[in-house]
């Protein structure tokens, strides 16, 4: 979300708030302070904004650009649970001012409970962090002892925020919490010792080279469209359920650890990590999908849990939500458009009914219809990382499915490599309008084949001396991988004892194969 996209929401959060004055006037003077805190937010933001595009401020904003983005994303945050709130109201009934009342009693007890500050001192703390970020842009003298109060303050909240909503876009997991994956400067301390011997990890059992897919944890329903056969049309929501209700009632919000806060997906988009830009070709992101009512009521009965969300900028200021159900690892895809400062419009449908067709920059997601031989489109995105969380379904397995590979990236090599005691097909794709290399591996053989289990960028490495040598016939290793990984908590990348990580081919003709498609790479 941009500047100008924080201060109008900001703006439109100020505007909701004045409704609530005439019908509750014995909060008046609280909520006009709000309103005159939010407008003021708006104002330091416009100027800050005005003051990057000029000359005569624009070398001060590297300085002040973590502080900026700091605030500005707990800002987001904020207004955002601001803006859910003002949502209920349209499904409230009765008196107006008792709705207000007992809504206006939420969000206070939500602000206080989340921060242990009410919404009034967390808009103070924004607004006089904000003052001080334009004072510095215009050269002026700050409280220095007092901003970096407020920063590590805000530092806090933010960790809390991240952790409740989840990722920021943007930026793309490198590790697994299960996994020792990341590359040897990983800060995280719950990874394996990188000197540990690749022989010595845990013991375990057998285990087949083939995978298999999640199963139920609980009996599906006879009226369940899970165990039925494809259907062209998707069940609505909230009509047409495609499960039985579960006593499930953990939210995303939660901060206890729970099969879903610990999921793969909510860790996908957190840390940052070199990107390659890609030029911006397409429309805007939007949503075209049915809207339906309660979404979130019905989700939230049927056992489902918000995994993450994903904000896009643009007009419609459209957010992506991820709903998962871990009795039967159903995945629900959300979309939230804002109609009025009040209230949103939302879209709903079973991730596994849809495909991806990439236009340019943007990912168009398509829902299937006479048996996935038509493509209608249902939202235009920019986005990544989906095909892990569709393989997974455990009621209606995709098939014919023609979305593991998106129009320009162009897979130039394939082969077979075991990886830690499973057998995967390793390919090595290029995007040929960034340039961007990555590894891919995916199920190999079964009901899972071609199911993504992990992904790494290798674009600045590839032309790095010492970064790829073959100590065998068959076996390659790599200074240097970080991974992104999909799923399957008992899968641990094999390592050497200084860290390498180790790609085992199954024969030498693909291994020799991997290492001529690195070297033509790197003189691309």
């Amino acid at each position: 979300m941009s500047l100008h996209d924080s201060y109008k929401t900001a703006e439109a959060v100020a505007e909701g708030f004045r409704s609530f004055s005439n019908l509750l006037p014995e909060h008046d003077t609280e909520i006009t302070s709000l309103v005159v805190d939010l407008f003021s937010i708006s104002l330091f933001l416009k100027g800050l904004e005005g003051m990057a595009r000029n000359r005569a401020y624009r070398y001060r904003l590297s300085a002040i650009h973590p502080d900026l983005e700091l605030v500005r994303a707990s800002l987001n945050y904020t207004l955002e649970d601001v803006l859910d709130f003002f949502d209920d109201l349209e499904s409230r009934r009765g008196d107006p001012s008792e709705a207000y009342k007992q809504l206006w009693v939420e969000i206070c007890a939500h602000f206080m409970e989340e921060s242990q500050e009410s919404l009034s001192t967390r808009l103070a703390k924004y607004k006089s962090f904000l003052r001080d970020l334009s004072e510095t842009m215009k050269g002026e003298a700050t409280d220095t002892r007092l901003m970096a109060s407020l920063r590590s303050n805000l530092k806090g909240l933010l960790v809390h925020q991240d952790s409740r909503l989840a990722p920021r876009l943007g930026s793309m997991s490198l590790s697994s919490p299960s996994s020792s994956s990341s590359s040897s400067s990983s800060s995280n301390g719950s990874n394996a010792d990188p000197g540990s011997p690749v022989n010595a990890r845990r013991p375990r059992g057998r285990r087949s080279y083939e995978r298999a897919r999640p199963s139920h944890s609980s009996p599906q329903s006879p009226t369940s469209t899970s165990s039925a056969t494809f259907s062209d049309i998707p069940p609505s929501v909230p009509s047409a359920p495609d499960s039985p209700t579960t006593s499930t009632t953990a939210t995303s919000q939660s901060m206890d650890s729970t099969p879903v806060s610990d999921h793969w997906a909510r860790r996908v988009f957190l840390d940052e990590h070199p990107m390659t830009p890609i030029p911006y070709v397409g429309e805007s992101s939007k949503c075209l999908g049915e809207v339906k009512g309660n979404v979130k009521g019905w989700l939230h009965d049927e056992g489902f849990e918000e995994l993450f969300q994903l904000a896009f900028s643009g007009d419609s200021d459209l957010r992506v939500c991820f709903y998962l159900r871990e009795d039967d690892h159903r995945v629900r895809i959300v979309c939230k458009s804002r109609r009025t400062s009040r209230s949103s419009d939302y879209s709903c449908l079973p991730l596994n009914l849809l495909e991806i067709v990439r236009i340019g920059s943007c990912l168009q997601i398509c829902r299937r219809r006479r048996g996935g031989s038509e493509l209608v489109l249902w939202a235009n995105l920019k986005f990544s990382t989906i095909e892990p969380l569709r393989s997974q379904d455990s009621g209606r397995p995709v098939e014919r499915i023609r979305d593991y590979e998106l129009d320009d990236e162009e897979e130039h090599f394939g082969g077979q490599i075991v990886d830690d005691d499973f057998l995967h097909a390793l390919r090595v794709y290029r995007d040929n309008v960034s340039g961007a290399v990555r590894l891919q591996a995916s199920v190999h053989k079964g009901e899972m084949k071609r199911m993504p289990v992990w992904t790494a960028f290798i674009t600045e490495h590839i032309g790095s001396r010492g970064w790829i040598r073959r100590v065998d016939t068959k076996t390659i290793l790599l200074r240097d991988l970080r991974r992104v990984i999909f799923t399957f908590p008992s899968y641990n990348p094999p390592r050497t004892p200084k860290g390498e990580h180790i790609l085992k081919f199954t024969n030498k003709s693909d291994a020799q194969g991997f290492m001529d498609t690195i070297a033509e790479l790197a003189h691309l």
